[in-house]
């Protein structure tokens, strides 16, 4: 009984001295850390490079490496004070020439405030960087959306691919803008489509170019395709010269268009134009002569009847 009694009061001095215990060994890691960090380390980066103090209507368009890396050596301390939670660069100023310009990595290094003088570079690599500074100019484009659609099964397309906005302002070097005609837009995928639909496409802009615009919206129009029955149209004689006259047989006909269901729900006669040429009769050698049909955008012809007519020619 008394050994129990004992445990628990016990128990209860530890759970009193808990911070105190805490307190002793955080005390002991920090002291360790403190101790660990006062030696010498090395440190190696790999440091994205960022262009600095770019001449007025002047840009990059090229440049020899992306990043340069470097080796530095200096106390612990240091080294986590300019390096931990940061997210450092290597500035390196722009030449005022333009033209191809060789920059020493060494030399540059004042534009780099965060390389503190308790810190010892013992290697950076390349040592030198070779920058193209050429004339700033702009221009506007065209927008060419690069996206594959896949319909429903019974679906299809029936309308044009439309972009808003349809055009885009490139600013760049001289030498790369010139070049560029068309901005693509990033590539699309679209599947089981079966209504009208949009989708919002960034631009692919090439490097070292800004746009003015980042995306475009890019519509169009599915619908379940139907094929309509469109009878006894009038087939138009044209091009007739003066003191002749061309009489086809039959003079109407009939076609079976293919599209979308609410396309084709609008289409009146009137939207279909059928014709024959005057010289179609008169080159003729076989005695018969096929009409001329032109339908609606994003229609398709399935039949027609009668498709071949006799003609006769007359002349005053």
């Amino acid at each position: 009984m008394n050994s129990a009694i004992c445990g628990v009061f016990y128990v209860l001095s530890m759970k009193k001295n808990i911070p105190t215990i805490s307190l002793i060994i955080a005390f002991s890691i920090l002291l360790w850390i403190f101790v660990s960090f006062e030696g010498e380390f090395s440190l190696s980066l790999k440091l994205p490079i960022r262009l600095i103090d770019i001449p007025e209507n002047h840009s990059v368009s090229d440049i020899s490496s992306k990043d340069v890396s470097i080796s530095l050596k200096g106390k612990g301390w240091v080294l986590a004070q300019h390096t931990l939670g940061r997210d450092p660069k290597f500035n390196i100023p722009s030449p005022y020439e333009s033209g191809v310009n060789e920059i020493s990595t060494r030399n540059v290094l004042f534009a780099n405030s965060w390389l503190s003088s308790a810190l010892q570079l013992t290697e950076i690599n390349p040592e030198k960087i070779t920058i193209k500074i050429e004339e700033t100019i702009s221009k506007k484009v065209e927008i060419v959306p690069v996206i594959s659609l896949n319909y429903k099964a019974g679906y299809g397309l029936v309308s044009p691919v439309t972009i808003e906005p349809d055009s885009v302002v490139v600013t760049g070097p001289k030498s790369i803008i010139n070049n560029i005609n068309i901005v693509n837009t990033k590539t699309q995928m679209l599947s089981n489509i079966e209504d009208e639909s949009s989708v919002i496409l960034g631009l692919e802009g090439p490097q070292y170019v800004s746009m003015d615009v980042k995306e475009c919206k890019v519509s169009f129009d599915v619908q379940k395709i139907v094929d309509k029955v469109f009878e006894e149209l009038v087939i138009d004689t044209k091009n007739i010269p003066s003191r002749y006259e061309l009489i086809v047989s039959p003079n109407k006909l009939s076609i079976i268009l293919r599209g979308g269901i609410n396309l084709l729900s609008k289409l009146e006669d009137t939207d279909i134009n059928v014709f024959v040429n005057f010289d179609q009769a008169i080159n003729d050698t076989s005695g018969a002569i096929e009409p001329n049909i032109v339908i609606p955008e994003f229609t398709s012809l399935i039949d027609v009847k009668p498709n071949r007519l006799d003609y006769i020619i007359k002349k005053y």
